[in-house]
């Protein structure tokens, strides 16, 4: 049986819900996906289906329509699915979420069915799910005559209930580093109440300030959500971390994470533990787009572990794709700054959501799939966790842009000394390696200057040597190999670097 994610699952219900013909650009207006990833979801939704005799059909002129077979049993999910069962419906997150703020005291299941004004089977019904889901996080439900109560780690609670916001408020609305927009805020408002809302929002414009810097997106709505859940954890008066052995630093992050803590005790009039000093400190350094406090008296290493990291990433993305990515310093200066707060994020636990993963994934497979098998490599070199799909994805844009100076149009002219069958060889292998070039001549040395004459190009590529060439040359064999392929890639990367050398200037 084929696995459906979240999205694929939700397309489901959606035309089962309707159980008409809809148009496809109404569905994919629905998730805000483009036409085109709703049709590749479409096929993987019938091949799941496949045995319950049930697919989505499609018609010219009417639309998809969702057909249940003699053997459909129910809407299955992946195990991603079943993970995030929990965010079906608004009952359920705020069960799972009350569970969460008051552990480890109990709520009864007469006081959720009072609140959520449904029947004491259907609670039941609920807490099932919530326990499976709970599982996943190492959290166990138990019951007695009290109530239902969660018992587990103080810091997977918080991670579990930072899932919650994550998945249930943010990852719906794909508005591009848009703070808290309009309806993630209605509905956190509704679920964690206003103040504590409008509160979080005031303090991370505090950190903001003192840090000099706009925290940009995931990192905003990752330290946002870990300030909420203090606040309701804290509010809720749920047992605090017994944690007392922890890193204290003399910085600057240390020192406004300790101002944040402060805050938070005089606005909601309580003490919170000093741990929460160190949980926010890490949640700052693990965030992109700010500069580290450093001691002047300390000489920094020339290469950082992060430089280091992004040149052994770069080296294996190249061995997979086969090209030479090394010489792109743009590339490796971006992922540098990326990666220095992502081996913060793997030291701490700190995990973050990237709404776009399953578009990365779909429409990037071929850098995603590289920079998954890079990753692999280098976590027993870097003593790192294990990476999660949400971080390699983030990783993946760099590569993809990098490779996208490739894809772009290229008029080329082939300079080739051998014969008619040689040099269509070179020509039919070099289309084959960069689909999108177009190759405008294949010509001898003797004819290439009366060629440039009247024809326009952006590179040369040459089996043999060439003199006086104002245009960059890559040099290959006749035969193509990649080793050939990879110094096309070179030269590239390298007449990039000295345009943008010159427009620096």
């Amino acid at each position: 049986m084929v696995l459906l994610n979240k999205r694929q699952n939700e397309i489901v219900a959606y035309l089962a819900t309707e159980n008409d013909w809809i148009a496809a650009n109404r569905i994919a207006e629905s998730f805000d996906i483009s036409v085109s990833t709703l049709r590749r979801d479409i096929e993987v939704i019938n091949e799941s289906f496949i045995e319950q005799e049930s697919q989505v059909i499609s018609k010219p002129g009417l639309g998809l329509r969702f057909t249940i077979g003699s053997h459909f049993t129910g809407l299955h999910a992946c195990s991603a699915g079943q993970r995030n069962e929990i965010f079906a419906t608004k009952r359920l997150v705020g069960i799972v979420t009350d569970l969460l703020t008051q552990a480890p005291q109990p709520l009864s299941i007469s006081t959720l069915s009072e609140k959520y004004f449904v029947s004491r089977s259907s609670i039941v019904e609920d807490l099932k799910k919530a326990e499976s889901w709970l599982e996943n996080f190492s959290l166990h439900m138990f019951r007695d005559h009290t109530g239902t109560y969660i018992k587990g780690d103080d810091l997977n609670i918080r991670v579990a209930m930072k899932e919650i916001i994550a998945h249930s408020f943010f990852s719906r609305h794909q508005i591009a580093d848009s703070r808290i927009d309009r309806f993630s805020h209605t509905e956190l408002v509704e679920q964690f109440g206003k103040v504590n809302v409008e509160n979080c929002i005031s303090l991370m414009s505090l950190i903001e300030r003192d840090l000099s810097v706009a925290i940009s997106e995931p990192y905003y709505t990752n330290l946002f959500s870990h300030l909420l859940v203090t606040i309701k954890r804290a509010v809720g008066l749920a047992a605090q971390s017994e944690i007392e052995t922890f890193n204290r630093y003399m910085s600057r992050e240390w020192t406004i994470a300790e101002k944040a803590v402060s805050w938070l005790e005089k606005e909601y009039n309580l003490s919170l533990p000093e741990i929460e000093v160190s949980y926010i400190y890490q949640y700052i350094i693990s965030s992109g787009h700010h500069t580290l406090a450093k001691d002047p008296q300390t000489p920094l290493s020339p290469r950082s572990e992060a430089d280091e990291y992004a040149d052994k990433l770069i080296s294996c993305c190249s061995h997979e794709l086969g090209l030479n990515l090394r010489l792109d310093k743009k590339l490796h200066d971006g992922l540098a700054l990326h990666i220095k707060p992502m081996l913060n994020r793997l030291a701490y636990g700190i995990a973050i959501h990237n709404p776009l993963l399953d578009e990365i994934k779909h429409e990037f497979l071929t850098a995603f799939s590289a920079v998954t098998r890079a990753v692999e490599k280098l976590v027993g070199c870097h003593a790192t966790s294990t990476v999660s799909e949400d971080e390699i994805a983030y990783l993946t844009l760099y590569i993809q842009a990098a490779l996208d100076k490739f894809s772009a149009k290229k008029k080329i002219i082939i300079v080739c000394s051998s014969g008619v069958g040689t040099s269509q060889l070179l020509a039919s292998r070099i289309n084959r390696a960069f689909p999108e070039w177009e190759i405008v001549d294949i010509v001898p040395g003797s004819q290439l200057d009366v060629t440039l004459a009247v024809k326009a190009c952006d590179l040369i590529i040459s089996t043999i040597k060439l003199e006086g060439m104002e245009l960059p040359v890559a040099y290959v064999s006749a035969l193509f190999s990649k080793k050939d392929i990879a110094r096309i890639s070179e030269k590239i990367i390298f007449n990039e670097n000295m345009k943008e050398k010159d427009n620096a200037r």
